[in-house]
């Protein structure tokens, strides 16, 4: 059972992170705003979160929560652990709150022809928390690698 949740949880990862570099491929490529290409470019990014980012990003949680089950770990009771776990609520919550907020606005606004302000808010806002999230992302995967000791408890005297 362990195995096969890590497989999933790889593939969730590789789904999460791999539409995550998707997305900056068609940003970067999308032209300025008021192209046709941008708006096809905000409406395929906005598609593949629906299709990839989200799946993946449950597909990790869930995953998750299956490999600390079927090996008994708790991750509150090991650091490295509890840190990996941190990060992915982290990367939820972001991910919630503001990244797919920010990206279905800033197509609604490219459909609707205002290229001004408030579109170059919503895409400052996608990639900003965006990058978090890799930046989190990368930081779980390297907590998950190297599992160091974190939040040793000191002995009681």
């Amino acid at each position: 059972m362990y195995r096969f949740c890590k497989f999933l949880h790889l593939l969730g990862l590789t789904l999460f992170l791999g539409s995550i570099f998707g997305h900056i491929v068609a940003g970067a490529l999308a032209g300025t705003p008021g192209d046709a290409a941008f708006v096809a470019a905000r409406a395929q990014i906005v598609q593949a979160t629906r299709l990839l980012t989200l799946p993946g990003l449950g597909l990790l949680l869930i995953s998750g929560v299956g490999m600390s089950a079927s090996a008994r770990v708790s991750p509150f009771k090991i650091g490295w652990l509890a840190a990996h776990v941190g990060a992915a609520g982290l990367i939820l919550i972001n991910t919630a709150a503001f990244v797919v907020p920010a990206g279905v606005r800033a197509l609604a606004l490219a459909k609707a022809g205002e290229f001004g302000d408030a579109l170059s808010g919503a895409l400052l806002t996608e990639d900003g928390f965006g990058a978090a999230n890799v930046s989190l992302a990368l930081a779980a995967i390297a907590l998950g690698l190297y599992k160091p000791v974190l939040f040793r408890r000191q002995a009681a005297q």
